[in-house]
């Protein structure tokens, strides 16, 4: 049975329409004290809500808010007297379903929410299967706006239907692992295995056999025959995440791999064929590894036949208010939450900080925050103290933003004016006064560093 909230401060026509509603099928519940009307939608899961806008105790544009804050898809139906139709016009703008004027006609109040919940029913359908496909893209974990990371993701659907071997690099945390499985599934060998092997996480002993497989007797314990990742893979890819950790002597066996797609079982002479797509990462420089005598030269000539860089966070502060969206639904679904806004305090701070930790800090973030949030909204005594506390070259805290102030224009750079763009949403007046500039000069900075203000919008 359809659910149908009523508020208003009238009790003897909010005591009518209840009764009329029960007649025609609904199951209705008046509120007079509006108080309570946020607290009673959670409680009571209503399909729709009715909401008179002239009220003592409260606006109804503000109610509308408070409620879509609780519930956004929640359809909201305004009532109003004549001389209020603006307004509820107006709230219609601010998210309403629709209005009703008074005195009200039952049949033209049935047929507004048989609407509400049609149209209801076929949003969260909607939604549901965009997720699903979001759920089947090998990109649909990649949040962005940001310029460098669409070009990189142009060159991974470019390379996935290749079988060139590429070199990811980037600084920890930044998203290397993702990058690599949209790589795979979205190339010819999606229907494949994608393996995944962490160098730095495997013991030197062990790490020979788990990557080229052992036969029996081949060493003290090796009781069975085993297949390693190259051959658990075979037909698709396997990823040497952190490829500079993997010691020395397995460095040359990698290289056959590359170069003759074979290798051999530790133990066995037989040859085996390798039909797979080498894909590997690294937070290090490994052309300075190479020159430290740490990493084969020929081995990074062969692993960098491509090489995509992924770019840390801080520069792309325009993706943090994506991101944080991105992650927030996650936890909310995953704690049963409704942390659904954040601070512009947060979000400022959330900007200005240099995140070291790339992406996988924000996200560690956003989850602690929401593990522990009580209401819906997130603000600066919930982040990191390091994100409150940190100084790195006066761009960690907001704060510190006073000290470009005395600056001149030629002394700004480009990721003071990135991070401004990104903390006011791309509005330049905001932007400009922030950096103690007007508008024209602020514009010539724009384009002498050849950004865009729409970029952050």
């Amino acid at each position: 049975m359809t659910k149908v909230l009523l508020v208003d401060d009238e009790e003897k026509a909010l005591t009518v329409l209840c009764r009329s509603l029960e007649i025609l099928g609904y199951q209705a519940e008046g509120i007079s004290r509006p108080g309570i009307v946020c607290d009673t939608i959670k409680k009571w899961r209503p399909d729709v809500v009715f909401v008179d806008l002239m009220m003592p105790e409260i606006h109804g544009l503000d109610l509308l808010q408070q409620i879509k804050a609780v519930e956004a898809d929640l359809p909201v139906i305004v009532l109003t007297g004549y001389g209020t139709v603006k307004t509820a016009v107006e709230a219609m703008k601010r998210g309403a379903f629709d209005y009703v004027t008074k005195p009200y006609n039952i049949d033209e109040i049935d047929l507004i929410i048989k609407r509400a919940i049609e149209q209801r029913a076929l949003s969260i359908e909607n939604k549901m299967l965009r997720e699903r496909l979001l759920e089947k893209s090998p990109f649909s974990s990649i949040v962005t706006t940001d310029k460098t990371m669409k070009k990189l993701l142009h060159a991974v659907e470019t390379l996935s239907s290749t079988d060139s071997t590429v070199l990811i690099t980037g600084e920890s945390g930044t998203g290397k692992e993702l990058i690599a499985k949209a790589l795979h599934y979205s190339g010819t060998r999606r229907d494949c295995p994608f393996v995944l092997l962490d160098c730095s996480g495997l013991p030197d002993t062990i790490l020979e056999s788990e990557i080229f497989g052992h036969v029996r007797g081949s060493f003290t314990g090796a009781y069975t025959d085993k297949k390693g990742y190259l051959e658990v893979a075979e037909k698709g890819s396997v990823f040497f995440d952190e490829i500079s950790e993997l010691p020395y002597p397995l460095q040359k066996k990698l290289l056959r791999v590359i170069q003759e797609k074979e290798f051999s079982k530790v133990g066995d002479t037989r040859i085996k064929k390798a039909n797979i797509r080498i894909i590997a990462a690294t937070n290090r420089d490994l052309k300075a590894e190479v020159g430290e005598g740490r990493f084969r030269e020929d081995l990074y000539y062969r692993l960098n036949v491509v090489s995509l860089r992924v770019p840390p966070l801080r520069e792309r502060r325009q993706d943090i208010p994506l991101l944080t969206n991105y992650f927030l639904t996650e936890f909310n679904a995953r704690f049963k939450k409704r942390v659904i806004a954040v601070a512009d305090t947060a979000y400022s701070a959330m900007t200005a900080y240099q995140w070291p930790g790339n992406v996988r800090e924000l996200r560690n973030a956003l989850e602690r925050a929401v593990t522990f949030k009580e209401d819906n909204t997130i603000t600066l005594q919930d982040l990191p103290e390091e994100i409150l506390s940190a100084d790195s070259g006066g761009m960690n805290q907001v704060p510190a933003f006073k000290e470009f102030k005395e600056e001149k224009i030629d002394g700004m750079t480009r990721e003071y004016i990135t991070t401004l763009l990104a903390m006011y949403k791309g509005n330049v007046s905001k932007s400009a006064a922030r950096a103690d500039l007007d508008r024209a000069n602020f514009r010539k900075l724009l384009k002498r560093f050849h950004v865009s203000a729409a970029d952050y919008r």
